[in-house]
This record gives C-alpha cells, sequence and structure tokens, in this order.
C-alpha cells in the first residue's frame, strides 16, 4: 500500500492537466459514450473510465489521466506482492517496484490516458495468482487464474502473448503431471471463464447495430468486428514486418531503450537475478523467461511508431529479476549473511530513488499545456453560426480536436475533408447561402483544389507565424533553446530560414545549420551560443551558462519513433521543464529560472497550421 500510495502521489504531481493529442486524444473522446465500436475496443478500459467520470464529474480528458494514473499505482502495489513472493524479500520487492515505477516508458505512459498502466496490472495480478496455484494446486486458485486472465483481454488483447509462459508453468507445475490439464473439468472451466470474458466485447458488437451501415446478420456483424478489433487492415503490415535492413538498427534502439529503462547498473542485477532464478526455481525461471522473450520478440519486430511502449511488459521482467538479483547477492559472494541481500536491496532502492530524482522534470507533465494551446490556435474564431471547419489533419491532431470540438469547444463544427469530397461544392453552396464561412486547414485546401479547383476560390484567412519571425521580435540577451530533430515524412525542413534565424540568433557568429538527425543549439540572442551540439544518435549534454545549471537530453530514437507522448527530447533548466522537443524545429525563450516565456514549434506537429477560406467562384 505504500508503495501504491507513493506511486499515485509521483504520477499526479506530474499528471498532464488536459488533452492529449493521438490515441489519448481518443481515449479522452471517447469514454462516458454508450457506444463503442470494435474499432475503440478496449471495453474493460472504458468500462473502468466511465464509473470514473460518474464519480469524478471532471473533464473526459482529466479524468481519463487519473485513471492511468490510480491504474499505474495499483499496478506497483502488485508488484511488491509478486517481487516478494519471487525474490523472497519485501526490501528488495520494494526496490525493484520503485524502478519500476521511475522507468521512463511507464511513468510516461502513467500520466495520460493509456491503456498500458491497467495491462501491467492485469500482467501483475495473473503472475501473483499463478504463483499462488502452484503454491497451493486447487480447482478454486486455478479459476482465479483463469478469470483473472480472461478478464485482462477486455483491456488489451495483447494478453495473448502472456500464454506461451503461462501454459508451459501450468504444464510444468501440475503435480499429477502435464495431461491433468486437459481433465474434462479443466477444459471446462477455461472455456467457460474464457467466453465470460470474451462477453466484455458484445458492448463492441451492439455498436454495429446503432452505425448508419449496420450489419445484415450475426455473421456480417462477427466477421466486422473481428476485422475492426484485431485492426487487420494494418496489422499484417505491422506484425513482425521489420525490414530487414533496419534489424540491426532495431537492435541498437533496444538496448538505448533499455538503458533509457534502468541504466546498466540494474540491468547487471537483472541478469544476476536471472541467473539466481534458474539455479533455485527452474519452472518460475522459465515462466519469467517466457513472457520476457515473446514480448520482447513481438515488440522487436512490431513496425509502429511507437514500438517503445510495446516494450513494457518485457521491462516488467527486467525490473522483477532486478528484484530477485539484489536478494541473492549472498549466492554470488558464497556467504549466508542476509544482511548482504539487505543492503543491496537498500542499494537498489536508493538507486531507484536517485533515477526517479533526476528524470523527474523531463516526465512532469503537469504544465503541458501544447495540445489545448495547439487545438485553441486552430479553432479560434470558429463557431457553428457564422462557419465550418474542414480539415484533412495528422491523424493525432485530428483525434486531438474530436475531444475539442466534442467536448471542449462543441460551438466548433468540423467535417473531415475526406468524408465530404464527393459532394463539396454542394456542401459550400449550401453554408454559403446561409452565412457561413467554409475555413479549411491547408491540407484540406490542397484537397479540395485537387478535386474542384476550378470551381473554388482559396484566400489565407490570416498570416501564420515562421522561426523568423519569431526570433526577430526578441530582445537582445534573451536566453534561448532551439532544438532540431529530423522531421516525419510529412513535414519539411526550410534549412534556409534555418541558417537565417541562426545568423540572428548568433549576432551574425557562423553558426553552420546542423545536418545529423540530432542537434541543440542553446545561448543568449546576440552573441555567440553557449551550447552546440549534433549526433546522428540521442544525446545527452550538461553544462553551466550564466548560472544557470542546463541539461539536453535527446530522449528518442527517430528512426523507429514518431510518436512520443512525451515528447522526443528535453531541456532542463535548474531543474525546471524549459522545452519539450518534438521533432522538427522546437524553440523556446526563457528566463534565469529556467522558466519558459515563449514556446513555438515548426515542421512538426504542434507547428501553426495556415488557415484558409475557400467559397465558390
Amino acid at each position: 500500500m505504500l508503495v501504491a500510495v507513493a506511486a499515485f502521489v509521483l504520477y499526479w504531481t506530474t499528471l498532464l492537466p488536459g488533452v492529449d493529442l493521438g490515441d489519448s486524444g481518443s481515449i479522452q473522446t471517447t469514454v462516458g459514450s454508450t457506444l463503442l465500436t470494435p474499432r475503440n475496443g478496449y471495453p474493460l478500459y472504458f468500462a473502468i473510465g466511465g464509473a470514473a467520470l460518474a464519480i469524478t464529474h471532471d473533464s473526459p480528458a482529466r479524468t481519463m489521466n487519473l485513471v492511468s494514473a490510480t491504474e499505474a499505482a495499483a499496478a506497483c502495489g502488485l508488484f511488491v506482492i509478486v517481487a516478494t513472493e519471487l525474490a523472497g524479500s519485501l526490501i528488495a520487492a520494494i526496490g525493484a517496484a520503485s524502478l519500476f515505477a521511475v522507468s521512463y516508458t511507464f511513468w510516461s505512459q502513467s500520466v495520460t490516458a493509456e491503456v498500458y498502466a491497467l495491462h501491467i496490472s492485469f500482467v501483475l495480478a495473473c503472475l501473483w495468482l499463478l504463483l499462488r496455484w502452484a503454491e497451493k494446486p486447487t480447482t478454486a486458485r486455478l479459476a482465479a487464474f483463469f478469470a483473472c486472465y480472461a478478464l485482462g483481454f477486455g483491456n488489451h488483447l495483447s494478453m495473448i502473448l502472456l500464454a506461451p509462459g503461462f501454459v508451459a508453468f501450468l504444464f510444468l507445475s501440475e503435480p499429477n503431471g502435464w495431461r491433468a490439464m486437459f481433465r474434462p473439468r479443466v477444459i471446462a472451466l477455461a472455456v467457460g471463464l474464457a467466453l465470460l470474458g470474451a462477453c466484455q466485447y458484445l458492448w463492441n458488437v451492439r455498436t454495429l447495430w446503432f452505425l448508419p451501415q449496420p450489419p445484415q446478420s450475426i455473421g456480417e456483424a462477427v466477421r466486422t468486428f473481428w476485422f475492426d478489433v484485431t485492426k487487420s487492415d494494418w496489422r499484417e503490415t505491422m506484425v513482425m514486418n521489420v525490414p530487414e535492413s533496419l534489424l540491426k538498427d532495431h537492435l541498437a534502439m533496444y538496448w538505448f531503450d533499455l538503458r533509457q529503462q534502468f541504466g546498466i547498473a540494474a540491468i547487471a542485477l537483472a541478469v544476476a537475478g536471472a541467473v539466481a532464478i534458474a539455479r533455485r526455481h527452474p519452472r518460475r525461471a522459465l515462466l519469467l523467461a517466457l513472457l520476457y522473450l515473446v514480448n520482447a520478440a513481438f515488440a522487436f519486430g512490431y513496425n509502429v511508431g511507437d514500438t517503445h511502449v510495446f516494450y513494457l511488459p518485457s521491462h516488467l521482467i527486467v525490473a522483477l529479476l532486478a528484484g530477485i538479483g539484489a536478494a541473492s547477492i549472498p549466492l554470488f559472494v558464497n556467504s549466508s549473511r542476509r544482511w548482504l541481500a539487505t543492503a543491496a536491496s537498500i542499494v537498489l532502492l536508493a538507486y531507484a530513488v536517485a533515477r526517479g530524482y533526476e528524470d523527474f522534470p523531463a516526465l512532469d507533465r503537469s504544465h503541458d499545456e501544447r495540445a489545448a494551446t495547439a487545438l485553441d490556435r486552430l479553432t479560434a474564431d470558429l463557431d457553428d453560426r457564422r462557419s465550418i471547419f474542414v480539415v484533412d489533419l495528422n491523424w493525432q491532431l485530428a483525434n486531438g480536436l474530436s475531444y475539442y470540438s466534442s467536448v471542449a469547444t462543441p460551438q466548433v463544427a468540423v467535417v473531415r475533408a475526406r468524408d465530404v469530397l464527393l459532394y463539396a461544392p454542394a456542401l459550400i453552396e449550401s453554408n454559403e447561402t446561409a452565412g457561413r464561412r467554409i475555413v479549411t486547414n491547408a491540407a484540406a485546401t490542397r484537397l479540395l483544389n485537387a478535386a474542384y479547383g476550378p470551381l473554388l476560390h482559396t484566400s489565407p484567412s490570416e498570416p501564420t507565424p515562421t522561426l523568423i519571425d519569431v526570433i526577430r521580435r526578441l530582445a537582445p540577451g534573451t536566453r534561448y533553446a532551439l532544438a532540431i530533430l529530423k522531421p516525419t515524412r510529412d513535414f519539411t525542413l526550410d534549412r534556409d530560414e534555418l541558417r537565417e534565424s541562426l545568423a540572428v540568433l548568433s549576432g551574425g557568429a557562423a553558426v553552420s545549420v546542423p545536418t545529423s538527425d540530432y542537434a541543440a543549439i542553446l545561448g543568449s540572442v546576440g552573441r555567440a551560443p553557449d551550447f552546440v551540439q549534433q549526433a546522428p544518435y540521442p544525446f545527452t549534454g550538461r553544462f553551466s551558462a550564466q548560472g544557470s545549471s542546463i541539461q539536453v537530453r535527446m530522449e528518442s530514437w527517430l528512426s523507429a519513433d514518431t510518436i512520443r507522448r512525451m515528447g522526443f527530447g528535453h531541456i532542463i533548466v535548474n531543474r525546471q521543464h524549459t522545452l519539450i522537443v518534438e521533432r522538427g524545429v522546437s524553440f523556446a525563450t526563457f528566463d534565469d529560472a529556467g522558466t519558459p516565456t515563449q514556446t513555438a514549434y515548426f515542421a512538426g506537429l504542434f507547428a501553426p497550421i495556415e488557415r484558409d477560406l475557400v467559397s465558390l467562384r
């Protein structure tokens, strides 16, 4: 309970205050709805979220962020129970739980609306119930394990990746031999509880009959449900589909990611833990090995833009092994002195606290209003009495806009350009007749012009600021931070503008435009920069300038990461979160305390979006 409470305080303190983009924005939009499509999935997660929303009466965005923090705290509490059973030491379990609680990816997913904290809770709950059954193999305990495992599928279908480890452990731990697991009573219990678990998805199936084109038969409904809930349209191109040319790069990414979570010392301790449990409890060692290998292999071969989150179950196993390693120190020094294990466990706990202290400024999202600011700017001066907003947006922004247009600013009428493309002229004409403007973003304008160019007249509704515009307004001596990360394919860096901007920032000093994937430049306007570094791989830089302690952290692997909820890097000044670095250009000015006074993004997700007015000629 103490660990769970401490973890909750940590996550609550660093909680994202409101809306997020991407999948988190979609979750925040969907929660509370009585209709849940198969594409949305996660019926258990949304049921918990809906109950929390009814209790809190807060905004859906903040409520779902808080739900994630609560589920993550529960996972940390469960971790202690499981690790105590595996390591035989409560102190080692607390140290390992603390290490996992402050691990970079788990922490970042625990302060925004995401399903992974609840998934880790179910992994740990299943592990605990399975170990209890092995200790005393009764039908009731086996049923509890089956029920928990089946329930977990209502949150995330990746629970299936646990099956090889669970099945092997069940077969090897059955006192009457593995054939006893095929007794009719056990089979009936497993199938019955699996069917009950699957009933969670009746909510999703039911919704199909409320859609504009409902299924014509049960068979069609089942096919549609399966296609959408398993995301068959893109799964075949993603699962185990990393190009062979990128395999070496993905190995390097995994090693970077693992060190980012735990550091070299804890990884070494986990290796020691793996050796210790293999010597003492081979069946438990096989269970943990299969859970680690299957989940790590899946994440390694999963060709998506946020691969790092799918490594979370394997990171969980590494943290558990670190706890076992701390408790097993006497084994490696041929000593029976238990105080050695206690001392190692206390050191592990201190190590976790130190890592948490170091990462706190970077993972603190309590002041992160970037999504709300971007959406406020995008929807400024729009309402359904005077205008409709026709958009074609990056999917992450589109999900955030869905939340805004349904919850935060329901007066904004938004339509997707691709949804109305076939009848766009009629839509424009009818709204112009009703006195409404047709406002579009640049991508939607291009889409409409490509289809109906001669019929349409377009004009910019207002100019969008550029990087050089922002920089030219700065007073000499203003402190700044500029980060340049290789943009995604849908954005382009304007290198001429960058060159001009760097010349203004440096007072004419020679500063070349970085060509590497990662770059950071910090200084004061009008003189040569205090810090310039670029590299083809992530780096961390520390320096002092004008009495300030400054840390530059590049926290992503750009060849694999197109989605980073917490940003792709951070600039920390005097332990203040001065700038969250995104792909493209990230720029901030700050005061001597490190507090940002202005933040701007270009050639990336948070860049200003040009809006146009479209009318019929």
